[in-house]
């Protein structure tokens, strides 16, 4: 890029030179005075889409009918270099600098061309002389087509983006020109006759505009914003599960802030930050594997203070996290969610570029980090009352319920893959005679350890539910009739051989060793059972009539 620059750069400007008619007379002061105009216009831009578009196209042309295309070229230049300087800002990103230059001073002087090969020539306006419409109306074409075809080309080559010659960001610059090429006309003819006082009639009423128009598109933008988190609202509210929640808020605010690191922490986990959901646009932005205190970093200096922090650039925030960002970063934007008047958790965004978030990006996160905390704690709320809906209280395990349920949805699943499933249905053996000697209280301690020793040995494999009573069912996917029923000889021997400590409540409150068994029945789907029902059917016939009923302490399988 900068051997393309030191070439062509000086050769626009050169070309611009050579190309000029200067008037008889400059005035100085006119010339600083309608610079200084110029780059304050070309700092207020309305950013449309992924462009940001300025209004210094209505003062540059009036310069340049009358001062000729090399001052417009300088002038335009500094204006551009301004507004260069505003939006990006960042030493690593100068090739934006020498892109924009070159490309700008470039238009400017193929425009000029256009305007004198189209018969035009600049200096101030002659009332008995005809006007250079057909000219006139060539630069500003000109101007407009070259600029869009160097953006096409700059953004599709140099880097690597996908666009399309014709966008919606186009029309809405032909908008704009309409809108201040007459201005640009106007300001020529009147400072042609008056001279300086017309910078001030038209140039000033014109920065007014330029600030209104910017003022009223950044309310537009707000309220866009707030239209999109109220809708981010009420699509948080309609999910119910916690992961749901999390996902959604990270999928919709990246799509319209620019985002390229997004991290959620929960702050009610104790000392440390816990981090609970994280997006990066390039993996490693921050360092995994280490422990952030609740006071330390960016997101720390926000639980601690309960303020939102919004830094335009890394040496704002460098000495409080530049070791947990691993140097990544510019622009950092950091609020707390709270409910309750309670800080529970902290959102951090991060972008690799400079002035990327803004006042109003603040205001939005401040509002969706609070409609996530509500979000988050009724979504908790939901999952512990629907958890206890489907647990049994005494062992933890899930509950007959939920277990048809489950089952349903296997025979659903068995549609589509057709692969078998079993059930493990088993019942303790002369567990009254527990109850009766031990006590009720030690009945149940012997109900909780064999639950463990169930979900110990199942794990992943399998669900593992209380029946009811003193029985058991385990739900086996993918699992045929010849493997369910090793399991199942496996899981007898298991709680046959091993003791179960329990407590005598009933006469000296010592702690005793007894040993159980378990008559144990076995049914595969779908040739043992066409639905969920007949399935558990027929599994407590196997465990009644081939186990309960042939001495117990065995695994009978069905037969039918």
């Amino acid at each position: 890029m900068w051997i393309v620059w030191v070439i062509f750069y000086p050769a626009a400007i050169w070309t611009g030179y050579s190309l000029n008619d200067f008037p008889a007379s400059i005035s100085f002061f006119d010339i600083s005075v309608l610079t200084v105009l110029t780059v304050v216009v070309s700092l207020f831009p309305i950013r449309v889409l992924n462009s940001n578009i300025s209004l210094i196209t209505g003062i540059s042309l009036a310069i340049f009918l009358y001062y000729g295309l090399f001052l417009s070229l300088i002038i335009t230049q500094i204006a551009v270099f301004s507004l260069t300087l505003k939006v990006y800002f960042s030493t690593n990103e100068h090739y934006r600098y020498l892109t924009n230059t070159l490309m700008f001073a470039w238009i400017s002087v193929g425009s000029g061309i256009i305007f004198e090969l189209l018969g035009g020539h600049t200096g101030p306006y002659d009332l008995n002389k005809g006007f250079y419409l057909i000219p006139i109306a060539g630069y500003i074409l000109a101007h407009f087509l070259l600029n869009h075809l160097f953006l096409y080309v700059v953004r599709t080559y140099a880097f690597a983006q996908k666009v399309r010659f014709i966008e919606k960001d186009l029309w809405v610059d032909i908008i704009f020109e309409m809108l201040v090429i007459p201005v640009g006309v106007l300001l020529y003819v009147l400072y042609s006759q008056i001279g300086t006082p017309a910078i001030f009639y038209v140039g000033f009423p014109f920065l007014s505009l330029s600030i209104i128009i910017n003022l009223y598109h950044a309310s537009q933008q707000v309220n866009d914003l707030l239209q999109k988190s109220s809708e981010i609202g009420q699509q948080l509210s309609e999910h119910l599960q916690v992961n749901d929640i999390l996902d959604v808020f990270i999928d919709k605010l990246t799509s319209f802030i620019l985002v390229d690191g997004a991290y959620i922490f929960d702050a009610e986990s104790g000392e440390y930050f816990k981090l609970i959901r994280k997006y990066e646009k390039n993996e490693g932005m921050i360092k995994h594997n280490i422990k952030l205190l609740r006071t330390e970093g960016v997101s720390g200096k926000v639980w601690a203070t309960g303020k939102s922090i919004l830094y335009s650039s890394k040496k704002q925030w460098r000495d409080t996290s530049e070791s947990h960002f691993n140097g990544h970063g510019e622009s950092i934007i950091s609020v707390p969610m709270i409910r309750s008047q309670k800080i529970v958790g902290v959102i951090t965004f991060m972008n690799q570029k400079k002035k990327t978030f803004q006042k109003h990006h603040l205001m939005i996160m401040e509002i969706l980090a609070n409609y996530l905390a509500v979000a988050i704690d009724n979504a908790k709320n939901y999952e512990t009352t629907k958890l206890k809906s489907e647990q049994c209280p005494l062992t933890g395990l899930f509950n007959y319920r939920y277990f048809e349920n489950l089952l349903s949805q296997m025979y659903d699943e068995f549609n589509y893959f057709q692969r078998e499933f079993s059930v493990i249905l088993m019942d303790i053996d002369h567990f009254k005679k527990v109850n009766d000697t031990y006590g009720h209280q030690s009945g149940n301690e012997v109900l909780i350890q064999l639950a463990r020793r169930l979900e110990q040995y199942i794990g992943e494999n399998g669900k593992v539910a209380r029946y009811g009573g003193e029985e058991f069912v385990i739900l086996l996917p993918h699992t045929n009739e010849m493997t369910c029923y090793r399991v199942a000889e496996e899981l007898r021997s298991i709680i046959s051989l091993h003791p179960f400590l329990i407590k005598d409540d009933l006469k000296d409150k010592r702690h005793h060793q007894i040993y159980i068994t378990a008559s144990i029945g076995i049914s595969t789907a779908p040739l043992q059972g066409e639905d969920p029902l007949t399935l558990l059917r027929n599994a407590d016939r196997a465990m009644y009539t081939g186990a309960k009923q042939q001495g117990r302490n065995k695994v009978a399988r069905y037969v039918g």
